[in-house]
């Protein structure tokens, strides 16, 4: 048993974090006086907290915290955890959110904040979309259009071009007009099709 020396109650010492710096090897306060603590300083100094909070991001601790978390044999009872409390306050977190983005202030701000993005991340989009839908980085993408020489790989006109990819495998394959990788898309990839519209159009080039 352990004394806080906060609320000044008794508690078993699982009831207290861990401490190196302590001579029991746990924190003179509570868990519950600790995250109580924990949260007034955050909400008294809010850059703080964000900063500290970057910097455990990028260390080695969080990355190995965050391994054992998804691998190791808490991952179920934290899941669990993760779902009840999503089930407990869904209905709560959806006022919130909706009285949030309805909320004026809160908007000018996303809009600040996304123009303040858009302008230190000119390119930030764009990378986004390629990583996202195609799993296609910046550089590879720039690669693309030097060696197509800013041309479509169809037509060969020089355009903006877009990425164009087997929807069946989701492997890229080059970078198309807008105009070309819609109408493949609308033939459905099929060169059976394709090939029997351009005898169609061949057929009727004259006005036969």
């Amino acid at each position: 048993m352990k004394t806080c020396h906060v609320c000044k109650i008794a508690k078993p010492s699982d009831d207290f974090h861990k401490s190196s710096k302590s001579p029991d090897g746990r924190q003179y306060r509570c868990k519950p006086c600790a995250i109580s603590a924990a949260r007034q300083r955050a909400k008294d100094n809010p850059e703080a907290k964000r900063e500290a909070d970057r910097k455990y991001r990028q260390s080695d601790k969080y990355k190995a915290n965050r391994k054992a978390r998804r691998e190791g044999p808490q991952r179920e009872r934290i899941l669990e955890q993760k779902r009840e409390s999503w089930y407990r306050n869904h209905e709560s977190n959806l006022e919130r959110l909706r009285a949030r983005q309805a909320d004026p202030e809160f908007q000018a701000r996303q809009r600040e904040r996304y123009a303040r993005w858009r302008k230190n991340n000119p390119r930030g989009n764009r990378k986004w979309q390629l990583e996202y839908f195609y799993g296609l980085s910046l550089e590879r993408w720039d690669e693309l259009v030097l060696a197509q020489e800013g041309r479509c790989a169809i037509c060969n006109r020089p355009a903006e071009l877009v990425v164009d990819h087997c929807h069946r495998t989701g492997n890229v394959r080059e970078l198309l007009c807008g105009t070309c990788n819609s109408g493949l898309g609308h033939f459905k990839d099929d060169p059976i099709r394709m090939r029997a519209a351009a005898t169609y159009i061949e057929k009727h080039r004259d006005g036969e």
